[in-house]
């Protein structure tokens, strides 16, 4: 999909990427879209909302939350973005964005929570820890055999990474 080469992905509420898929997408993507709106956000969309609304372009009239969020409006915020365009909306090539974040100190705060929010507890393995590719596969595994732990992909695509 385009939309995810243009870099808004990371970026773009699940609203407003079900939205965009429903553009393009059949019957099961507008369905998908319609019950996401109808649910309302669950505690990650919620986050992943206000997180949009830090980065989102300052000419977009973002709505605090997603809550109530209606088709017509999530078109709307992604003609802003330039992602669709048109009666009825259609999707367009997507061009590259460069998210540049202007960030006060409320909100390095907020974004030192959200990372400092990840487990601490699951230890990092050291390389040196790590099983040598040689003792787990034998050396005579070359870059394009079939991986020897029976997924089918070449070695290179599957634990030669």
């Amino acid at each position: 999909m385009a939309l995810i080469d243009s870099g808004w992905a990371a970026w773009l509420p699940f609203e407003l990427i079900d939205a965009h898929e429903a553009l393009a997408g059949g019957s099961a993507a507008r369905r998908t879209f319609q019950q996401r709106l109808a649910n309302g956000p669950d505690p990650i969309s919620a986050e992943r909302w206000e997180r949009f609304r830090l980065v989102a372009p300052s000419r977009l009239d973002v709505p605090a939350t997603a809550d109530g969020l209606t088709a017509a409006e999530a078109y709307d915020l992604l003609e802003g973005l330039g992602l669709v365009a048109g009666q009825p909306p259609r999707p367009v090539a997507a061009e590259a964005v460069e998210v540049v974040l202007t960030l006060d100190h409320d909100d390095v705060r907020e974004l030192e929570r959200i990372r400092g929010a990840r487990s601490i507890e699951e230890p990092v393995t050291p390389v040196e820890a790590l099983p040598s590719l040689d003792a787990r596969f034998g050396g005579d595994v070359g870059r394009n055999d079939p991986c020897p732990c029976g997924s089918g992909l070449k070695f290179k695509r599957c634990h030669g990474r």
